[in-house]
């Protein structure tokens, strides 16, 4: 035997074995668990304790719509801005601005068990529970990668701002996470239908999931489109059964197509950071959120939007392939299309990136079992990048192109874009050239047109009479979030505002502002005042104001402001949304009752024949909504039956209730003109709201609004030729302006 021969065999390397943990990024696991400490430290400082010790928004949301839920309250409300803020004053939440818009109504039912808690206890128990959901995903994630449990957690920890704010505001995007991971690892071991139906269980609580419905079909997998239909199915009729038809009617309707195309909040915030809020400040003026873009151009808007989501889709689409691959490339293909999402979203907030954790752990999974170490690194910095935070740039304003500088998170997720779709296609087990075939191309370019098409018809309908209201706004107030329920007098205007950002020394509450030539002033401060009204001399007014336990009516005198409860009597106990007779001889009220409301008439001056004190003129079962005064002191108010809305009118001495005969759509919002002569109102049209007026000796109708949005609480000027009235097109879901129409010439 030679002495070649006599050596020992060559150990040939297993083509399965994975790198030494160490060598992954070039990282030493010391330098790793240094890092996992700083960013876990980070969380707690900054997330978790800060948790613990105070409410935050947004769990006194959920917590909220829970009690309401609980104590049976009806759930169709719960969108309305005011009506929130009052039921939040009076559980005694110690949370300054409430709003449960977008949000589903099944994701408040996860801290169900947690409402007869108080507030700040029922929060700490969510947050363990997210501990523990955190605790599960990463569990999970240890059984679909090959990662270990180091590189699992600082994973998850480098998303801290994400990770931190969906803590702090006791947000429900971990839960979501989890799901979302579970639903990949049942895809991944060939339960394709359950992973749809847990896809759908995430849904319920964010949308988002619902659209791996594209994935699937695209993919042709079939038994998991079909799981994730059953799931959504099965949603809707659990949600109908447990919420009511009127409120799943309303979500669908008025809620999700508002949510989908970014306006609910703020749609102009640069902090929502998304292609949706970019192009708005780019090319849509609104008087008070975004008054200097650089040009107002809604054409504009309405072809970029979806040319530039229906190229990102495309691309990602075409990325990913029609075809089946090997199982390791699927999972690059899910965490991929999880990301584009996320990307197309219209309104992210930082909570939403924890979904990213299991996007990271998959891609960067892939990679490094494909020796790719460089692309994991790329990925790794991107994502660290689009979770950190974003850059405030002091001394620029957020005006013109300037805009751009502030969208930091959106650049940083459109560069991870394009590392994904490099790694997509470079890892493809086709060659580019038979991809870029004649049929192919032919193909995405077809469908990218018809996107762009239906897209750009979409928005332009939708956009459609949005602005005509601008010329006409009637008080203009910079960064203003909310000014509804105006109210005219000798000397000017009364209306409810949510006080804006712009004046710190004011909390941010709801309050009765007066504009009075040309000037706005806040007559109330500090706690959450609605609904003033006036009539008869200009001395005097009533407003409700909301506190712990109830609401009650005040009168104040208007030249001594109640800035605080204390300068302001108390004209009714247990009452809501006063209306005074044109005269100021009586006042109508709403007393609730689990959020079913009576209606209540008391004298406030004078005698008039026939009434002593409070008197009840239209019970609960009516549930009124609101009301008006005739001259002659006959009520028209609003009422909730049926499913629909109906008009009434009352003569509060004989106490007969008659149904309007018209106007025979589901009408809101009475008003009467001074002269008797004119009724105005809302009427309910395709999941929006608009102004009519109808002449009460003809019957003769014209309606005065137009548009995919809401013109709501109407009133009269003094000469019966005006009305003012509240409107959020160009705005916000609900967040209205004031703006004025002319009548009769």
């Amino acid at each position: 035997m030679t002495e070649c021969s006599a050596t020992k065999p060559v150990k040939l390397a297993d083509p399965k074995a994975r790198p030494r943990e160490g060598q992954r990024f070039g990282w030493s696991a010391r330098g790793e668990w240094v890092l996992l400490v700083v960013l876990i430290i980070i969380f707690s400082v900054t997330g978790f304790i800060p948790a613990w010790r105070h409410l935050n928004s947004d769990f006194p949301n959920y917590y909220l719509i829970a009690r309401l839920y609980r104590a049976k309250y009806p759930m169709e409300r719960v969108y309305e801005w005011i009506w929130l803020q009052r039921e939040k004053d009076h559980q005694g939440i110690d949370q300054r601005l409430v709003s449960f818009i977008p949000s589903t109504l099944p994701s408040a039912l996860m801290v169900l068990p947690f409402s007869s808690l108080s507030p700040l206890n029922a929060k700490r128990c969510w947050l363990l529970a997210n501990l523990a959901f955190l605790a599960l995903t990463a569990i999970v994630l240890g059984a679909i990668t090959a990662l270990k449990a180091r590189r699992i957690l600082l994973l998850t920890f480098l998303t801290v701002i994400p990770l931190g704010h969906s803590f702090l505001y006791g947000q429900m995007h971990i839960f979501v996470l989890l799901l979302l991971t579970f639903a990949t690892l049942l895809y991944f071991k060939d339960y394709p239908f359950l992973s749809g139906l847990i896809l759908a269980a995430a849904a319920t609580l964010k949308i988002y999931p619902a659209l791996f419905l594209i994935l699937f079909i695209f993919k042709r997998q079939w038994r998991a489109a079909f799981g994730l239909t059953v799931g959504l199915s099965s949603a809707a009729m659990i949600s109908l059964y447990l919420f009511g038809r009127d409120t799943c009617l309303l979500y669908v309707q008025e809620i999700l197509p508002r949510a989908v195309r970014g306006e609910t909040i703020d749609p102009y915030s640069v902090g929502w950071n998304s292609l949706s809020a970019l192009l708005r400040r780019l090319f849509i003026a609104e008087p008070e959120l975004n008054p200097l873009p650089v040009m107002h151009a809604p054409v504009l808007y309405a072809f970029l939007h979806p040319l530039i989501h229906g190229f990102v889709l495309v691309a990602f689409l075409w990325a990913i392939g029609s075809k089946l691959h090997e199982r390791g490339r699927g999972k690059i293909e899910w965490a991929s299309f999880l990301f584009l999402l996320l990307l197309l979203s219209s309104q992210p907030g930082p909570y939403h990136f924890v979904a990213l954790i299991l996007t990271a752990a998959l891609v960067v999974d892939y990679l490094l079992a494909h020796q790719q170490r460089i692309k994991a690194v790329a990925v790794v910095a991107m994502y660290a990048l689009v979770c950190g935070p974003l850059l405030r740039l002091p001394g620029i304003p957020e005006t013109g192109w300037s805009n751009l500088l502030f969208f930091s998170r959106f650049a940083w997720m459109l560069l991870l874009a394009g590392l994904l779709l490099w790694i997509l296609i470079g890892l493809s087990p086709e060659s580019l050239s038979s991809r870029f075939n004649l049929r192919t191309s032919l193909i995405a370019a077809s469908v990218l047109v018809a996107l762009v098409v239906a897209g750009f018809i979409s928005n332009v309908r939708h956009l459609k009479a949005q602005f005509d209201n601008y010329q006409s706004r009637v008080v203009t107030v910079a960064d203003s979030a909310l000014a509804t329920d105006p109210v005219v007098t000798t000397d000017g205007l009364l209306f409810t505002a949510l006080v804006p950002k712009s004046l710190p020394s004011v909390p941010n509450t709801y309050s009765v502002y007066a504009l009075r030539e040309g000037s706005v002033s806040s007559l109330s401060a500090g706690l959450d005042w609605f609904h003033p009204t006036s009539g008869g001399d200009a001395t005097r007014a009533w407003a409700e104001l909301a506190t712990r336990g109830g609401s009650r009516v005040m009168r104040f005198a208007r030249a001594s402001p109640p800035n605080s409860a204390d300068r302001a009597m108390v004209e009714a106990a247990d009452a809501e949304q006063p209306v005074a007779s044109p005269d100021g001889k009586l006042l109508a009220f709403i007393r609730e009752v689990k959020g079913r409301n009576s209606l209540w008439i008391r004298q406030v001056s004078t005698p008039v024949a026939g009434t002593t004190g409070e008197r009840q003129i239209a019970d609960s079962l009516y549930d009124v909504r609101e009301a008006a005064f005739f001259p002659d002191h006959r009520i028209a108010f609003s009422s909730r039956r049926e499913g629909r809305f109906r008009l009434y009118e009352v003569d509060p001495v004989s106490e007969v209730i008659k149904e309007m005969s018209v106007p025979t759509c589901s009408a809101r919002y009475p008003a009467i003109s001074p002269n008797g002569g004119w009724l105005a109102f809302s009427c309910g049209q395709r999941g929006a709201w608009q102004i009519h007026v109808m002449n009460l000796r003809s019957r003769e109708q014209v309606q005065l609004t137009e548009g995919d949005c809401n013109s709501v609480s109407p009133v009269w000027t003094l000469d019966s030729k005006s009305l003012i009235y509240a409107t959020d097109c160009g705005r916000g879901l609900g967040l209205t302006a004031l703006a004025g129409l002319n009548v009769v010439r």
